[in-house]
């Protein structure tokens, strides 16, 4: 495994909702930070961010991870305004197969707060498709992404881990629906129309929501989503003339210091309607958490979402074994093909080596023969040559390019049959 991958991020274990907030970073100024590292830097050769309501993290290739991290950890402090010993504090780094695998288990759901949602394998192959990757991330880093998403797709079609309330989402809404006492007839405003605004539009509908409006940054957007749900768009600028006529906020789009504020509440409803409930799935987070002593504002945020679904996590433990085994499969497969892309110049040059030496034999001892014997004495030696080259092959495959061993085989190979990895003239001893 390369030394040189690398991850570094924040998530729900190493900071809680609030630290994250203060550690967000918009993911425009990620890609920009990025391209900046690449193209001014050596220390950063690719990468790609990989972001959710529960993590951000960037993965990427390095001659030093280390001072990578250090780095990433400075310009994102310097982005959010957040001092950086809040990120020393608070993010991790995981190197070559410990990155492998951190990203293989996210994409599986196993690091996820319940465990395996269904959102994130979305959101991987998102960081994947994102129109800014192709600027930032190289053919090893996509490669990775794709195998992640392999993985995790496995484990959703071989193990019951994704059964029940497949997203925080999921269970955010049936904890709201037993606070109402059901959602049916019920109006609802969805802020957001990314990953997790459309989740929670289609649950919605699913629960039984009668009236459903959907508002986005971008209204084209939102009135696509709307189209799919059947239910109403308009875009943020009309925000508050809808504000005071339903009965639910679902909030999936971020904002500095909250989009909605309790003067904002005031200002568009009045004191005679029902209670307004209010549930906050973004990240950064889409209410200002004064909206917790407002009156007439029940506010439910993912802390609370998040406290709430160990019941969820319990029924599914019975599957992570299961789910865990296939993810260390896929890493393995991985690793595998990472080993072939350091041993497959060895291996061409040695097996064109060995073919034409045994090509050039079989012709001296053919000289003056039978056309049927000039192809058996060819067979031959075609044969003797595979057969020499099947451990040697195998050695070369499994060698591990990281380990002391592996790389002194990988060295050694060429020296030793007279061979040229790179292409050049092959100088062969008589």
């Amino acid at each position: 495994m390369p030394s040189a991958l690398f991850v570094v991020g924040v998530n729900q274990r190493s900071a809680d909702a609030c630290v994250r907030e203060q550690m967000h970073v918009e993911l425009d100024d990620v890609y920009r930070s990025l391209r900046w590292l690449r193209n001014g830097s050596r220390l950063i050769e690719a990468a790609a961010p990989l972001t959710t309501c529960e993590w951000t993290e960037v993965y990427g290739l390095s001659p030093d991870p280390e001072r990578a991290h250090r780095l990433l950890i400075r310009l994102a402090a310097e982005r959010s305004g957040t001092p950086v010993d809040v990120f020393r504090q608070h993010t991790y780094l995981h190197r070559g197969e410990d990155a492998v695998r951190h990203l293989f288990r996210v994409a599986s759901g196993l690091d996820s707060v319940i465990h395996g949602e269904a959102q994130i394998l979305g959101q991987v192959r998102s960081a994947l498709m994102h129109p800014e990757t192709d600027s930032v991330a190289s053919s090893f880093v996509k490669r990775l992404f794709q195998s992640a998403l392999a993985a995790g797709k496995r484990v959703r079609s071989e193990t019951e881990i994704g059964r029940g309330s497949a997203s925080v989402a999921g269970a955010a809404l049936c904890l709201l629906e037993a606070r109402m006492h059901g959602l049916e007839g019920r109006s609802a405003l969805v802020l957001g129309a990314g990953d997790t605004g459309t989740l929670v539009a289609k649950l919605l509908r699913k629960h039984g929501i009668q009236e459903l409006i959907v508002a986005n940054r971008t209204e084209e957007r939102a009135y696509s989503l709307a189209r799919e749900v059947d239910g109403v768009a308009c875009g943020l600028d009309d925000l508050d003339a809808w504000l005071g006529n339903v009965d639910i906020v679902v909030g999936a789009i971020g904002g500095p210091g909250g989009l909605v504020t309790p003067e904002r509440i005031r200002g568009t409803r009045s004191a005679d309607r029902d209670t307004l409930h209010l549930l906050d799935l973004a990240h950064p987070r889409t209410f200002s958490p004064d909206l917790s002593s407002e009156p007439g504002v029940d506010l439910l945020d993912l802390a609370q979402v998040f406290e709430r679904v160990e019941a969820v996590r319990d029924a599914r433990a019975a599957e992570v074994p299961r789910a865990q085994a296939i993810v260390e499969a896929e890493v393995e497969n991985f690793l595998q093909w990472v080993r072939s892309r350091a041993s497959a110049p060895v291996l061409r040059a040695m097996r064109e080596q060995v073919l034409a030496l045994a090509q050039e034999e079989a012709e001296k001892r053919a000289r003056g023969r039978s056309a049927e014997e000039r192809e058996a004495f060819a067979r031959l030696a075609r044969s003797i040559a595979r057969s020499f080259l099947h451990a040697p092959t195998r050695a070369v495959r499994e060698a591990d390019p990281d380990s002391v061993e592996g790389r002194w085989l990988l060295e050694q190979i060429p020296t030793l049959l007279g061979i040229d990895p790179s292409g050049g003239d092959e100088e062969r001893a008589e």
